[in-house]
């Protein structure tokens, strides 16, 4: 289908939406060289970053990702999403992703907002990757070419979206466009672009594209299993069924 325009949503059957495409800042003259910065600081902290092996293929495709946030530990790694998260652009991008949340899908947003600062305030050693941003973790896609098989992102919160950030420097209409597979949609997603989809729910990938071209991108979302965790009184699976054997039947 043809590129979506600025903020176009995606609904279901009962009209709501489903998902929501966000375009580029157009009144902001600084905006077209925040994702090229974010881009070329991408490639520089790929070159430095030992990546371990299940960072370099894993079931969304074959090429370098590293996560950030809650889970984040110490060592190299952790200094390399550090200076990324330390990053204006990288800032902007995950501020402007965390915005596009809470106006277009406001009651979840507030949710996540609500159930999350519960969370840090029973574990204040826990970081969020940017004070800009609501959501807990943040995947940084190096490419050259993260061009991502189908998929469905099954550990992220089912009812909950996450933003979706591409950038590089490829051409959008031959190449890197975002499929939705279970609605049979084929979307324009260039550079600079953010999308929110439940990406727990529904397959998506994208596009190969073109020799010589490089893509990236950058992925804001909220692990179900923190939801989980705050929903059975702040403990696991197993001590709610201990402590708690009426309230899990």
């Amino acid at each position: 289908m043809p590129g979506l325009s600025c903020c176009e949503s995606i609904l279901d059957r009962k009209g709501r939406v489903l998902a929501q495409l966000v375009a580029p800042p157009r009144k902001d003259p600084t905006w077209p060289g925040v994702p090229v910065g974010a881009s070329a600081e991408l490639r520089a902290a790929a070159a430095v970053c030992p990546f371990s092996p299940d960072q370099l293929r894993h079931a969304r495709g074959r090429y370098p990702a590293l996560s950030a946030g809650y889970s984040m530990g110490g060592g190299p790694k952790a200094a390399v999403a550090a200076d990324l998260l330390n990053s204006q652009n990288v800032g902007r991008i995950l501020g402007a992703g965390s915005s596009a949340f809470a106006t277009f899908n406001h009651h979840t947003f507030e949710h996540y907002a609500s159930v999350l600062q519960d969370i840090r305030s029973r574990q204040p050693e826990l970081r969020t990757p940017s004070p800009n941003s609501v959501f807990p973790t943040v995947t940084f896609n190096f490419g050259p070419r993260a061009v991502t098989v189908p998929h469905r992102d099954a550990k992220n919160v089912p009812y909950g979206w996450c933003a979706v950030t591409a950038l590089g420097d490829f051409d959008p209409e031959r190449g890197g466009h975002l499929v939705l597979w279970d609605l049979q949609l084929v979307i324009e997603f260039p550079p600079g672009a953010t999308i929110l989809i439940p990406s727990a729910l529904i397959t998506h990938s994208n596009v190969a594209i073109q020799p010589g071209e490089t893509r990236q991108s950058i992925t804001q979302y909220c692990a179900g299993g923190l939801m989980r965790w705050h929903a059975y009184g702040c403990r696991t699976e197993a001590a709610m069924r201990r402590q708690d054997r009426s309230g899990w039947l």
